[in-house]
This record gives C-alpha cells, structure tokens and sequence, in this order.
C-alpha cells in the first residue's frame, strides 16, 4: 500500500530538523483510531516496523535551524508492507486525521488535506533497480553495542556495497524471510551521491542513490513496500522501482 498524504501548513517553514514531526503525527494517527487499538503493536516496542515514509518539500532553502518553503504544503508519501494488514490499518487511520489541525514548533500547524492512493508495481522478477525518493535515502549502519555508537556508511566508500547488503539481509531475516532466502541477497550500486541529513539532533551521511538488489522477488516487494536497509519508520528508504531486470 503506497498513498500521498497532503498537507497545508499555516506558515510556510519547518525545523530543519523535522522528522520526529512526522513520526509524532503517525502516533497521533493511531492514538485516535480505533481508540488507539493498534498503538501498541507499532510504538509500544523496538521491533521492526514494515512501513517506510518520505516528505516532499516544496522548493525548500535551508537557513540555519529553519526551512523556509515556496508555498505552504508539503507531501508525505507513506508506504506499507501488505502481509500484515499494516496498509489497511494506517490508510484507515489517516481518514480519520483529515482536517484536523496538527501543532507543529513555533506556533506553526498542519493540516491533512488530501489523501490520494499510489498504484503500486508488483515485482515478478528477482532481479530490480530501485531509486530512493527524495527527502530519504539509504540509511546503512552498523551499530557498536560495546560504545552505543552508530557508524554510517555511504556510496563511494570502501565496505558500502557489502555492508548495505548485510543490512539488507538483516532486515529480511527481521521481517521472517528465511535465512537461506536472505543470505542469497546481492547489492550493487549504480549510481548517486552523499548526502547530510539531520536526525535527532544530530547529523547522519545517507545515499541518494539508484541501486540494484538481487533477490527473491517476495524480498523485493518488502523492500519496495517497506522501505530498504536502516532507519526505514523515521523517514528513510522508501525507494521507486526504476526497471525489472
């Protein structure tokens, strides 16, 4: 399930840190549907979300702590892995959010105008090339439980392609694909650049990049639908299919 939600917002500037905005308005969503029924199942732990969204900014500039937009909207494009229902389960959410004023920093707001539903491709092939859309990236991470600290990889770099392939391969085996089916995975990198991305206070190297993975077309879909490699529930990942191959 992919949709595009449509935003007008009462003032036309965001944080230039933003995306705990967003992940605030997805809890929001299902805080006040179905009297919060599923919170639970997608906040109340860590374990790994099958949803993956990205925000479409109209002509942004950044400047400073502050983005400051041509007009008054934005887009947020949101997509779910279907096995689960998690598509259904948030589409019927964000019904229930529109027009309904979201407070935003700086006595700023937003307000769901639209919600428009994105045909999906389905993959048949085992073999595609994917493009991450903008306002995301690739995120690929290793993650030091001995010093807590994240290490980010990016395209260009030495150990890029086999630690996003493990990373893939994680998040397949996370998402209860087989481990034969996962450790099949190949990553190649076609083309793309750095790119700095604010997170949490911090700042975070991701790939805007064109990629080419080589899988069981189920693992495909997943990470079509749910967003590829790390950090795919807070804004990163979410991929177009280009070609299959």
């Amino acid at each position: 399930m992919r949709v595009e939600l449509l935003f007008d917002l009462e003032k036309p500037s965001l944080p230039a840190d933003n995306r705990a905005i967003f992940v605030s308005f997805l809890k929001k969503t299902l805080e006040q549907s179905h009297e919060g029924h599923f919170f639970e199942r997608y906040f109340g732990g860590t374990a790994r979300k099958d949803y993956s969204f990205s925000i479409i900014l109209d002509k942004p500039r950044y400047e400073g702590e502050r983005i400051q937009l041509k007009t008054p909207r934005l887009k947020m494009i949101f997509s779910a892995d279907d096995r689960n229902r998690t598509g259904l389960i948030f589409s019927m959410a964000f019904m229930g959010m529109k027009y309904k004023k979201f407070p935003l920093p700086e006595k700023n707001a937003m307000t769901l105008k639209r919600i428009a539903h994105v045909k999906e491709n389905v993959i048949i092939s085992n073999r595609v090339m994917f493009r991450t859309i903008p306002g995301g990236g690739l995120v690929v991470r290793d993650h030091s439980r001995e010093t807590n600290r994240d290490k980010y990889y990016v395209i260009g770099e030495q150990q890029f392609e086999e630690k996003a392939r493990q990373s893939l391969m994680r998040q397949a085996m996370e998402a209860g694909f087989p481990k034969r089916l996962a450790e099949e995975i190949k990553f190649h990198p076609v083309s793309g650049k750095k790119v700095v991305s604010r997170l949490y206070g911090i700042m975070i190297d991701v790939s805007a990049i064109t990629f080419i993975v080589e899988a069981d077309s189920m693992i495909l879909q997943y990470f079509y639908q749910a967003g590829a490699s790390s950090r795919t529930a807070i804004g990163y990942g979410l991929c177009s299919i280009i070609e299959q191959l």
